[in-house]
């Protein structure tokens, strides 16, 4: 049997800009996430780190089969950077941009047949 939800006073207010405690709560009820109330989360519960992270995973697979990914490389360098200076904004559309850019360039995939 799973454990009593938590009580309601134990989650903290969500600030506007936290789009993944708001979107995206990892599946898990009564989520509450760590640290001050009013500091930005940490960078395991950082949406735009996340996904950093899993767009340089992403290229690692994509070169092992033999893409080119030199420019979406230097897009994510570019993504790294802003992040890193603080310009979480700048990062989060240079990701976001890459992963269309990645999409846009997908061979096309065969139907599965699901029968």
């Amino acid at each position: 049997m799973p454990d009593d939800p938590p009580s309601p006073a134990a989650r903290r207010r969500v600030r506007r800009g936290e789009g993944e405690v708001t979107q995206w709560p990892r599946g898990l009820t009564g989520y509450v996430p760590a640290g001050p109330e009013e500091a930005l989360p940490s960078v395991e519960e950082d949406r735009t780190a996340n996904r950093l992270e899993l767009a340089g995973r992403l290229l690692g697979v994509l070169r092992s089969q033999g893409r080119d990914v030199e420019g979406a490389l230097d897009e994510l360098r570019a993504a790294k950077a802003a992040f890193a200076r603080g310009d979480r904004a700048d990062a989060a559309r240079r990701v976001d941009r890459l992963f269309g850019d990645l999409e846009r360039a997908a061979p096309p995939s065969e139907p599965t047949d699901t029968r």
